[in-house]
Formats: structure tokens, sequence, C-alpha cells
């Protein structure tokens, strides 16, 4: 008896973009070990071959051995010549019988594309590789028992297998998937928009790219924050026309810059009337619509603004009208109330 050890990569190089599974580009590594006898016939001869988890072929990745049609196949290697139902898709590699698996059988090493008999790359999912070979004066040459099945798809793994009796050892398969190539980031969102003193702002900034993709920007009206995921948020606080820029990043150059010119207005709070109800002061205006403004007092008018106390925080309405009230105390002195945007 001698060993052979039969090695077997497989590259999966390209997507189909018609598949409907998903569809991991990667590599997978068969081997395994033939135990075979030196012999002096020219009747050494084996197969190597590719199923789905069911046994659906798919095709032959090696052959060594005599014509398609010969019917030493059909003698020696049943089961391959079975399962292909008449197929003669062979990828990578062709040979003569020989009189054992020296020279150039010997190693052998072989890439498949893992494509299906169409040229369509194969779905993630469980597969099985077969190995069978023909001894000198055999009727029919052993084969692997039940396939070697693996698993394609994003997580790599390494399987091995028992021996299988006097005829083959060493089995394993490794799956790698391939790293993706980065793709630098685009912004596919609009620049954003422009907005008003006091009211409350959100804009998403979105693009495309290998993920995950960061943002920053320059220029921002203060008030307002981009986070990294890309949101715009805060409330502006002061009018103006604000230059800048948005840049998204991932690690993989360039970045992706888009320049902005936001205007911020400001809608100013009026009074239209003061008034009481009851024991209630009322006051009515308008203002910017969804705005939010705040009430605050003093017992004086000189008091300097940084003094002036909080009393409330409120909201304009959608139609740009706000009513505020508040309880007036008998007897407690003269108070002043102002009113303003954040």
């Amino acid at each position: 008896m001698r060993n052979l050890s039969l090695s077997l990569s497989l590259s999966i190089l390209a997507l189909a973009p018609s598949a409907i599974h998903a569809q991991t580009e990667g590599s997978a590594r068969l081997e395994v070990t033939l135990l075979d006898y030196n012999g002096s016939s020219t009747k050494h001869y084996a197969v190597v071959w590719v199923t789905t988890a069911a046994g659906g072929f798919i095709e032959t990745l090696w052959k060594q051995g005599p014509s398609w049609t010969s019917s030493q196949w059909s003698a020696h290697c049943t089961t391959w010549n079975t399962a292909r139902a008449g197929s003669t898709v062979l990828d990578g590699y062709t040979s003569a019988t020989a009189a054992n698996y020296a020279g150039t059988n010997s190693p052998i090493i072989l890439a498949w594309k893992c494509r299906n008999a169409s040229g369509q790359l194969l779905p993630d999912g469980a597969y099985k590789f077969w190995v069978q070979y023909a001894e000198e004066q055999s009727t029919q040459g052993p084969v692997t028992t039940g396939g070697l099945s693996w698993t394609k798809g994003p997580a790599g793994a390494t399987n091995s297998y028992p021996n299988q009796g006097a005829n083959f050892a060493n089995l394993r398969v490794t799956w790698t998937p391939a790293t993706p190539a980065t793709v630098a980031p685009a912004i596919t969102s609009s620049a954003p928009p422009g907005g008003t003193v006091g009211v409350p702002y959100s804009f998403l900034c979105t693009a495309s790219g290998t993920t995950p993709i960061s943002f920053s920007a320059t220029g921002l009206p203060g008030g307002l924050q981009l986070s990294a995921a890309g949101a715009i948020s805060g409330i502006p606080a002061a009018a103006g026309t604000y230059a800048g820029a948005i840049t998204a990043a991932n690690g993989t150059l360039p970045d992706a810059s888009q320049p902005f010119s936001m205007v911020i207005n400001r809608v100013p709070l009026q009074i239209a009337s003061v008034r009481t109800a009851g024991s209630n002061l009322v006051l009515d205006g308008t203002g910017p619509a969804n705005g939010i403004y705040q009430v605050l007092t003093a017992l004086n008018l000189a008091t300097p603004s940084s003094q002036w106390s909080p009393l409330a925080t409120n909201l304009v309405n959608s139609a740009g009208q706000f009513s505020f009230t508040n309880a007036l105390e008998a007897g407690a002195a003269q108070k002043y109330y102002q009113l303003r945007l954040p």
C-alpha cells in the first residue's frame, strides 16, 4: 500500500446577479489521502465531484482516467458515473489512466470557481465533496461514504472527518470566506436645509459605501450638533447664514464631503394682548411655528438679563400662536415679564 495526498482548493470568484439566496465569496479546501497500492496495470484512475447536500450532481472537479465514454467508468466508478448522468462538465483537470499515482498525478492541486454547469455561482448552503478511485483488479472502486459535507456561508469553518477504512484518511474541508472589498463612502442625502431660531431642528445625513460610516461637520449653526450616525439635531440659537461641510468616512479613502449653506431665520415673539382671566394673567401672541419660547420674570426692569428668573418654557403652536397663563397672587410685589426664544 502507498499513500496519495489529494489536495483540492476551491475559489469562489464572483456573485451571480440573479441569485435569490446569499452568496459569499471565499475559498474552500478539500484534503484527503487515498490509500492505494502500486501495480503493473494501467488501470489506476480517480474522480472528484461535488453535489448539493441532498446529493444533486453539480459537476466533476477532477478526472484522471479513460475517456468519458469508456465502459470502465461504469465498471469501476459506478457511483460517480451514475451521479453525473452523462454530464461531461469538467473543471480544472483530466488525465489518462496510469500505472500508479506518482509523478504528474501526485500531488494534485486544482482550483474550482464554485459554479454549476450553467456558469452560475452557487448560493450559500451545505454541499458535499465526493472522491472515488479504482484499484487494479477491482470491480467497483472505493468512494467516500456519504460524501464530505461542508457549509458555504459568511462564517468560516474547518471540518475533519474520520478515516474511512483502508481507503481514505486525513479527510478535511476548510471553508474560509473572503474579506469583501471596502467601498469608499459617497453622501446620498441632500445638503441640510435651513431652520428657524427657537424651532427644534432634525435632519439625517446618509451615505453609501462599506459600513460603518462616521459623519462629522464644520460650520453648523450654534445650537445644532451632528452625531457620528449622521443625525443633525438641536435648536438653532442665532439667525444668520452658516457655511460648512458634512464629511462621511469609513476608513477607505477618499472621504466624502458635501458643502452646505444653511440659512437660519428669526421669527420674533410678539405680544398681541395682555389680559386677566379671574386671578390669572394671560399673554397672547405670535412667534415661530412649533418654536420653543421662555418666560422669565424680574421685580425691576433694571435687573441684568442674566439675573431674570426662568418661569416657564412653552411651545408656539403650528399656526405660530401662543397663549401664556400665570396665576396672580394677592398682595404680591409687582413683577415684570420677559419672553424670549432660546
